[in-house]
Formats: C-alpha cells, structure tokens, sequence
C-alpha cells in the first residue's frame, strides 16, 4: 500500500472534512475492533508483541521509498490507463486478501479449508467491483487500509512500529514540501480515481462577487463545458462553479491503525490502543484545519504521529510516572512537529509554492 500521506486541497469545506474524518475513524475503530477480537493474551505471548526487528523496519521503509520513485516514474512516462489499474489491483488484491482471511480464519472452525479459497474470491470480486464501478474508490481503500494496518500492526513490535510511523511522518514532510514529488502521486491518484485514497468531490455555485479575479477566470476555464443546462444558466447569471475537494492517502489510514494494533499486540493494552486512535484523529483534524485555512497540500503523517506521540506519552506517564521526564521530552518534540507544521504552511502560502490541486481529466 503506497502511502502518498497528503492532504490534498483546492477548496473544501467541513461537510468534506467531516466525511474524511468519518472515514479515518472507520479504518481505526473496525481495525482495532478486530485485533480485540482476533489477538487473544495467548496469541500475545506466543508471537511475543510482533517478531520485527529493526532491519525489518529499515527493509520496509526502504520498500516505501523504492515503490514511490517507480510511481511517479510511472505518471510521468506512460499516460495509459492499463497500467496503473492492474497495479491497484494488485496492491488492493493482497491488501484485501489478508483482511478477508483473518476474518474467516477467525470466524470458522481451525481445521476448515475455505479460509484460504474464498479469501482469494473475495479479493479478486473486490478488484473486479472497483473497475465496473468506480465510485467503490472509498470502500475499496478503506478494506485494504485495514488489511494493511492490521497485518503491519501484528508483524511489528511496538517500538518498531513507532520508529516506523517516525520514519514515514520525516519522509512525508519532505516528500510534500522539498521535493513535491508526493503532489505529483497524489494528483495522479485522484483524476485516475485509483484506491490508493479516499476522497470527497463536490461542485457549488457561488457567486462571482465572492471570487477574486484570478481565481474566478481559472475555475470558469475550469468549468467552459457542462453537459447540466441549469448549470449553464447560473453561470450565465454571473455565478461561478467551485469544486470541493478534499482526498487523504490510504498509507495515512494504515500507518495509524498499525501504530494502535501494534500496541495492543504488544501491551495488550486497550487504553494504550484507544488513546492512539483518538490521538490520531486529532492530529488528522488539525491536518484538515490548516489545510482549509492556508488552502495547501499537506502532509498529514507528521500532525498524525505527533498527536499519536502525545497519546503515547500519557499512556506510558499513567503506567511509569516516575520517568515523566522522558514523556515531557516526548511531548515537546510533537509541539515542535505541529509548530513546524504550522510555520511551514503559513511560508508556503505567502511565498505563493503551496500545492494546490486541480481536477483535471486524465
């Protein structure tokens, strides 16, 4: 599952966010549900809370990297469409697979034998639902998001899981305000509609007055042909269409999930697990905020970890208050995260370099 990690703008509005919001909690809450379900104590102390090491984190992060480079290689040299759709199949057909497995696995008797074959059937029909209908994006990113996040959260311990998400959250900022070239996968993605994110799209009518100058002659270049006659005729009143578009990447869904399942695998830990997930979604929510507000393209991992960090740290302060000195120190280093955030945004925006994203056909 590639992890474009950004939140992508032109104009969007809290009904979106709320939507995307809804969605990220759909991904941790069923994730985690599962993990309670299926991750027994016995299970715990047999796998030993994940059997990763740190090379294994190395060897995926540098798997990451390696996917990224091809992807955007990918957009740039070949314009087709073939292509891209078997790569989300396969990436959707193994990310689904483990889901729909674990759960069979769970729900029918150890010795059964039809875990493993309707799994494969169910990931393939997945596939094939998402290339007949297209507006099964969501649906299909969110499975394989839970798949994904579910099985990196059993395979990594705790401490590897969080240098990971610590890894991802650096390479994400970079990746979004340095080299940009996360902008050019995240754009890609939405106008060929792959299930590599989850997103809303709207269009409303605004009036002209309420549209500067620049902006009012793009989005009616934009917006030159509709096939909508009533359109057609609020345009001609003086009225400007404005699309509402807000997207996050599955990789922001996954990450996440694998942090909270991961501590709970580890720990076996509700508390720890839940306060993750809340944590998260308040970093997800000031992602969302600046976003709107400074109308850029933001890399949603680092707020992401830096408020699952702050969850961590009351966490771990309950159970060993004597070393709150470690967790102060966890604690400033998320308050510099969303600081840096924050002051990086409000430069992107005044220098006129934020990344804001355009619908266009593919």
């Amino acid at each position: 599952m590639h992890d474009f990690g950004v939140f992508l703008v032109k104009r969007i509005e809290y009904r979106q966010l709320t939507d995307i919001l809804a969605l990220f909690l759909i991904v941790q809450l069923t994730g985690l549900l599962l993990a309670f379900y299926v991750i027994s104590p016995a299970v715990v102390s047999l796998v030993g809370g994940g059997v990763s090491g740190s090379s294994d984190v190395v060897i995926y992060f540098a798997y990451m990297l390696v996917a990224a480079v091809i992807m955007v290689l990918l957009f740039r040299a070949y314009h087709g469409a073939l292509l891209f759709k078997m790569i989300e199949g396969v990436v959707v057909a193994v990310a689904s697979f483990y889901l729909f497995l674990i759960i069979l696995a769970s729900a029918l008797p150890q010795d059964s034998m039809y875990p493993l074959p309707v799994s494969v059937l169910a990931a393939v029909g997945l596939v094939l639902a998402k290339n007949k209908f297209p507006w099964l994006r969501n649906f299909v990113a969110v499975t394989s998001s839970i798949g994904v996040g579910f099985v990196l959260g059993i395979y990594f311990s705790f401490p590897a899981a969080y240098a990971l998400m610590a890894l991802v959250a650096a390479y994400d900022y970079f990746a979004v305000f340095v080299t940009k070239h996360m902008i050019t996968l995240g754009r890609e993605t939405v106008n060929r509609n792959l299930a590599f994110m989850i997103g809303t799209y709207d269009v409303e009518v605004v009036p002209e007055r309420y549209v500067n100058g620049k902006e009012k002659e793009e989005l009616r270049r934009e917006f030159s042909k509709t096939n909508s006659e009533t359109l057609e005729r609020l345009i001609k009143e003086g009225n400007v269409l404005v699309p509402n578009f807000s997207a996050l990447g599955a990789g922001d869904l996954a990450i996440p999930l694998m942090l909270a399942i991961s501590a709970y695998a580890t720990y076996l830990s509700y508390f720890m697990s839940m306060l993750i997930v809340v944590g998260s979604a308040f970093g997800l929510i000031f992602a969302m905020t600046i976003s709107k507000k400074y109308k850029i393209a933001l890399p949603a991992i680092p707020p992401l970890f830096a408020s699952a960090n702050v969850a961590v740290g009351i966490a771990f302060l309950l159970l060993e208050p004597a070393s709150w000195q470690n967790y102060v120190a966890m604690f400033a280093a998320s308050a510099m995260i969303f600081a840096l955030m924050l002051f990086t945004a409000k430069r992107q925006s005044k220098l006129g370099s934020a990344a804001r994203i355009n619908r266009t056909s593919s």
